[in-house]
């Protein structure tokens, strides 16, 4: 079993001992498909990318990074939705898209997007994740505008592979 499933399956496997207990899940579980839902967080990731516009045009390119982020995380989550997941985990959330793409759900490119969430804008960067945080937790502004031209264009291309996702 591959490191995705099997963290997939503890991440189940802790959502329900946590609701179980009458918590609220920290994981991921599995309800029913929902386009309604994958259209709802589409319709977030364009929002956020409308955001992510408005900021780089201010010059805000520190929190153009964390919004970045979440175009390409509403973007998973409505692919999630779409095959019968719920997550309130990132962690989670990248190991059930890569199951996804292990079992041929999804088409195998859209493994480029989850690479460019880890492997980051270039080579010498952290990949996004750690990159969003870095922006969001420390007093450090400074990020050069080819980066942000390069998140751009990633995030209009995973809006676009997960419209084609969600419809077919």
């Amino acid at each position: 079993m591959s490191q995705a499933k099997n963290h997939l399956k503890w991440c189940i496997k802790k959502t329900k001992e946590e609701v179980k207990k009458g918590e609220k899940h920290r994981g991921i579980s599995e309800i029913k498909p929902n386009i309604g839902l994958s259209k709802e967080y589409i319709q977030k990731a364009e929002h956020n990318l409308k955001v992510f516009l408005y900021n780089k045009e201010g010059g805000y390119y520190d929190w153009v990074i964390s919004i970045g982020f979440y175009v390409f995380y509403h973007c998973f989550l409505a692919i999630l939705s779409k095959f019968g997941y719920e997550s309130r985990n990132q962690e989670c959330t990248f190991s059930a898209v890569g199951c996804l793409i292990e079992d041929n759900k999804i088409e195998s490119a859209f493994k480029g997007y989850v690479d460019f969430m880890k492997s980051g804008l270039d080579k010498e960067e952290h990949h996004l994740l750690p990159l969003r945080e870095f922006y969001q937790y420390t007093p450090s502004i400074d990020v050069e505008k080819l980066k942000i031209e390069r998140l751009e264009s990633m995030c209009k291309a995973v809006i676009r592979d997960t419209k084609t996702i969600i419809e077919s």
